[in-house]
């Protein structure tokens, strides 16, 4: 292998203890560039259609691009694939902190793990040194508490951790690294906990080698450089992204809401109330601006940490919380059970919304307060964790068990794309490619596109244009995607948001607008050069992206998780309120849409990946 790869993968085998020290095919790189592409290349081989995503033959593909560990701005992404249990889909998620780095400066590019373990263990790796270690004394602690611990008995190590959750399978668990980056929504944390994985500890002495020291360094120059001319480079770096809090809460509030309606979120849950709580901002390993935080909770005099304080504030107005400590310490207390906030809080407005419908009365609902509040968050995060009651066991076993309990008509009350909940409601923000792709994900609904164009609100046509073309994005297409003009095509967009991101995840440079907002296609391809020696054209760099994405729609193909579960949810057509948001869907330049209109972008989405859509009426529209 060249610079930026080890060429190594270490395989460990919990069931057996067995643990190898493996080189990869060169083929791999080559044709997928690393990362998100060479994890789903290896689930090809690894992955057995059909497994249960909590047995022990489900594997865990941990991977980290030939970018990460060195010194790329924000080059610190960590790919993990394994067939979750929420949706059934052979997933890969992406976290971040100091997992990715140490993987490679400990000399490996992937770890795979198998089996399951006969008691809770940990593993521990350390440059060659890898080991199981018993985790007994952990086990059903916190992942606050549980990484704090493993910090003070191994310095310098990333920590990824499950928590009780993840120990008791629930369905919408995830893992945490560094106790601050979420990896897995959709189940992982349950996948790790059926291994009785408890932690990965990863620590590396070495570092990344670099084909071109010296053009690295000058490419690297030019990018501070155009940091330092950024206008709101203090804005990003004080506030992160709680400093577009007016435009957030604007979508986030009931439909027909006031302006006083807006100021009252802005002032509970927007810069000034993070100020306040703010202790200090944690970046990842080579990243140019933190973003995510370490509060201060006065109340409690706890310091606790969040992947963003924006996600406490989305909690927080969402369910009527009265200030932003109440949002932060309700949001750190799932974080330390280890459960998806968003699968969580759409539950909670699913329960909300069959009360409200008079379907779930007071007293059939176990003692669970019907009512919005941090307090019914709480309570049902306990009994989903536990497993406790009929109500906390259905939830635990995601959507299919939720509508399995209280009917499949109920699926009415909701917004699900592959049996996993929307994360954005396009009639509010307008169709863009983060709500559009929460359609043709494979995965299910996630905000995998949200480095692209749409990503900002409120753009105009020029302005999209030469963000889109940033992205390697060819004129011709260009011109499909905004054509007529003064629309936005954004079945076609989405094609390559989704290259984007996966070119990104594949060399492991973090997605995040504030970050990737700095990067073009034809940077991205020289930073490869300059790491790796590998000279490629910009659409030769891009094919390689685009063939790792059609390979991750292929794994779920065979899942039988292809086409046909690309149907929309029913409440983007209909203009009735849900969770108090409603009216016309529109896209992103606030032009009305209706059936017709999203079934031709899924026509356009799949041409553009050369595909034919194979239904004439997907079902579902």
């Amino acid at each position: 292998m060249r610079g930026g790869y080890t060429g190594r993968l270490l395989a460990v085998d919990l069931e057996s203890g067995e643990i190898g020290a493996d080189e990869y095919p060169r083929s791999f790189a080559e044709d997928y560039l690393g990362g998100f592409g060479v994890n789903n290349r290896l689930c090809a081989e690894a992955c057995r259609p059909g497994t249960d995503p909590l047995s022990p033959g489900n594997p865990v593909i941990l991977g980290a691009g030939p970018l990460v560990g060195t010194a790329v701005p924000g080059a610190s992404r960590v790919m993990a694939n394994s067939r979750l249990p929420l949706t059934g889909a052979v997933a890969s998620a992406s976290g971040s902190m100091g997992l990715g780095a140490n993987l490679k400066w400990a000399g490996w590019d992937h770890l795979v793990i198998k089996g399951s373990a006969p008691s809770p263990v940990i593993l521990v790796v350390e440059d060659e040194r890898v080991e199981l270690v018993t985790a007994s004394a952990l086990w059903g602690r916190g992942i606050l508490e549980t990484t704090r611990q493993l910090w003070e008995g191994y310095p310098g190590f990333s920590v990824l951790a499950v928590g009780p959750a993840g120990e008791n399978r629930v369905h919408s668990s995830l893992a945490m690294i560094d106790a601050c980056s979420t990896l897995g929504r959709g189940g992982l944390g349950a996948v790790l906990g059926a291994k009785n994985l408890k932690a990965v500890l990863l620590k590396g002495s070495g570092g990344v080698r670099i084909a071109d020291p010296r053009r690295l360094q000058k490419l690297l120059a030019g990018l501070y450089q155009r940091l330092e001319k950024y206008d709101l480079r203090e804005a990003a770096a004080a506030l992160g992204m709680i400093g577009a809090w007016p435009l957030y809460a604007a979508q986030l509030l009931p439909h027909g809401s006031s302006e006083e309606d807006l100021q009252d979120l802005i002032e509970r849950f927007g810069p000034q109330a993070y100020l306040r709580l703010k202790k200090r901002r944690i970046s990842c390993p080579s990243c140019f601006l933190a973003d995510k935080d370490e509060l201060f909770l006065p109340s409690s005099g706890k310091t606790v940490y969040s992947t963003s304080f924006l996600n406490a504030a989305i909690i927080g107005s969402a369910l009527g919380m009265e200030d932003a400590e109440e949002a932060a310490s309700t949001l750190a207390f799932l974080d330390d059970l280890g459960l998806d906030f968003m699968t969580l809080g759409w539950q909670v407005a699913y329960l909300l919304e069959l009360r409200e419908h008079g379907i779930l009365r007071e007293e059939d609902a176990e003692g669970i307060p019907l009512v919005r509040g941090s307090g019914i968050l709480r309570e049902l995060a306990v009994r989903v964790t536990e497993r406790r009651g009929e109500i906390g066991e259905a939830l635990a076993e995601g959507w299919k068990g939720t509508l399995a309990f209280f009917g499949e008509d109920t699926c009415r009350f909701t917004m699900l794309v592959r049996g996993q909940d929307c994360l954005y409601d396009p009639r509010a923000s307008g169709l863009g490619t983060m709500e559009f792709e929460q359609v043709v994900s494979p995965r299910g609904p996630t905000s995998a596109s949200a480095g692209s164009a749409t990503y900002v609100p409120g753009l105009p046509e020029e302005r999209l244009r030469r963000l889109t073309e940033r992205m390697g994005v060819g004129k011709e297409a260009l011109e499909r995607i905004f054509s007529p003009p003064g629309s936005l095509n954004v079945g076609r967009l989405t094609r390559y948001a989704e290259d984007w991101f996966s070119l990104f995840s594949s060399l492991g440079i973090c997605n995040r607008y504030q970050v990737n907002r700095f990067y073009h296609a034809e940077l991205v391809r020289d930073l490869l050069a300059a790491v790796t020696g590998v000279e490629l054209a910009v659409e030769e760099m891009m094919g390689k992206a685009a063939a790792a994405w059609d390979l991750y729609r292929e794994l779920n193909a065979r899942e039988g998780l292809g086409q046909e579960e690309d149907r929309p949810p029913e409440a983007w057509f209909d203009e009735g309120l849900l969770w108090g948001r409603g009216g016309r869907l529109h896209d992103y330049f606030g032009n009305p849409l209706d059936r017709e209109d999203v079934h031709r972008f899924l026509q356009d989405y799949y041409h553009e990946r050369g595909q034919v859509l194979k239904f004439d009426t997907p079902k579902g529209m």
